[in-house]
């Protein structure tokens, strides 16, 4: 198997960035045999992790064994775009609040920061670097739409209780700032920042082995049986036995063998994503660029961008532009070729123009049908499941691996009453039926994006 030899890791250097700037990490062999476990946990992103050391740390004594298809790291938690960022859920922030409650939504973003809070301190604790530069990020307008996007974000975020940790930023401070001629007035909040999440991952992942955790790498399951008294788990070499059982396998759920018979295959879908980055800046560069906080810039329209400064230097990107619903179930990761040469970050930066193209990569994030990241218990009561963090899923995706190994402890204690797990959650249609509808939104907003660009002084192409 590839991933046993010694070359596996340059293997994984084309799924994103974040596995050229991580310190090479020789998998875990694959399970072999059979085991019995108390809890199991599937998928090696930040949320199995999470549980999994969750449940380590919380119960000592227990036997907690987790699978990953590939290598921890491997989905969306080894390719985002490297933002941790106080936001909830998919869409507009106001249409949560009609879905929810002004309260339910505050909860949910105090929820959000608490996982990014919980990262400063587990990594304090078990003694491994992310990259982290706690510098806040920035809401920003397109000045072609003026302020009105982001003065509705505060008026939100003020209803929801979270507003006194919004700065305003008139289009002359950010101009100051980002020498931009196409982001108008911004919102700066404090919270948050940059960091490596593949960083995080594999720090994370050592934290879990040293506190027992048994990992298993390469290990693709392809059923789950809920008949016998407990949940068994095979792979292609081995089968597993536990009393509990946690999917962490967020944009990959639907592929799951027994995903149907637990209700789970409709709970999400798989939406690709691609991120660019630029080679590194020198330090000449970043004087004339500006960015004295060094922080990430978040476009608030309809034509969303996100750019942020990495660790490393370079400038990553991430445009909505560019998401794409896949007509199957392969979510390889793409490569978008138009990429390599886009213009987007010279046409929003034009001090930064002569930057090259370093990397670019792709792969799936997970959307639902209610925009609301979900939470819950699958149709047999001793299988807990999370996914559908619509591409915001580090921060949430830490905090939810301590209620889901709360929840697998205790069932019916204290995580049990949170709302965002006792909700009713809506399904998606049947997966063709879900593609179809994915693909018009996604051909529609290209549309407005495309019309949006046109206006803008200078024009922004967006497939150049």
């Amino acid at each position: 198997m590839l991933a046993d030899r010694p070359e596996a890791a340059g293997f994984y250097r084309s799924r994103s960035h974040w596995h050229e700037t991580a310190d090479p990490c020789a998998p875990e062999p694959p399970l072999r045999g059979h085991m019995r476990v108390d809890v199991c946990v599937l998928g090696g992103g930040v949320t199995g992790l999470s549980t999994a050391y969750h449940l380590a740390c919380a119960s000592p004594g227990a036997r907690v064994a987790l699978l990953e298809a590939e290598v921890a790291g491997y989905g969306a938690s080894g390719r985002n775009a490297g933002q941790l960022l106080v936001t909830f859920g998919g869409g507009d922030l106001g249409a949560q609040v009609r879905r929810h409650g002004a309260e339910k939504v505050g909860q949910a973003l105090t929820y959000v920061n608490e996982g990014i809070e919980a990262m400063k301190s587990v990594a304090a604790t078990e003694g491994f670097d992310y990259n982290f530069r706690e510098t806040g990020y920035l809401k920003a307008a397109l000045r072609v739409e003026g302020d009105a996007e982001i003065e509705r974000y505060q008026r939100i975020f003020e209803q929801v209780g979270h507003g006194g940790h919004l700065h305003y930023l008139n289009p002359s401070q950010v101009e100051e700032e980002l020498h931009s001629p196409l982001i108008g007035g911004a919102l700066y909040d404090p919270r948050g920042g940059q960091f490596n999440p593949l960083k995080l991952v594999r720090g994370l992942r050592a934290a879990a082995l040293r506190r027992g955790v048994q990992l298993f790498e390469n290990s693709p399951v392809a059923t789950i049986g809920t008949d016998g008294p407990r949940v068994r788990i095979e792979t292609g070499q081995g089968a597993l036995e536990a009393d509990r059982l946690v999917l962490a396998t967020n944009a990959y759920t639907h592929l799951l063998g027994g995903a149907q018979a637990l209700g789970l295959t409709r709970a999400q879908y798989p939406l690709i994503v691609r991120g660019t980055i630029t080679e590194p800046l020198s330090e000449a560069d970043w004087q004339a660029a500006g960015w004295p906080r060094r922080s990430g810039v978040n476009i608030l329209s309809q034509l969303f961008f996100s750019f942020a400064p990495t660790a490393q230097g370079g400038m990553l990107w991430v445009g909505g532009y560019n998401t794409h619903a896949p007509s199957d179930r392969a979510l390889m990761p793409e490569v978008h070729a138009p990429l390599r040469s886009s213009k987007v970050v010279g046409t929003f930066f034009p001090r930064l123009a002569h930057l090259k193209t370093a990397q670019t990569w792709g792969g799936p994030i997970s959307i639902t049908a209610d925009w609301t990241p979900h939470l819950g218990i699958a149709r047999d009561p001793r299988i807990l499941y999370a996914c559908g963090c619509w591409g915001h899923g580090m921060a949430i995706g830490f905090r939810n691996g301590r209620t889901l190994a709360e929840l697998a402890l205790s069932p019916d204690g204290e995580a049990s009453r949170l709302w965002l797990f006792a909700r009713a959650k809506r399904r998606w249609p049947p997966f063709l039926l879900s593609s179809a509808v994915a693909r018009k939104v996604i051909y529609d907003r290209r549309r407005g994006n495309r019309r949006i660009a046109a206006k803008m002084t200078p024009r922004l192409d967006l497939d150049a």
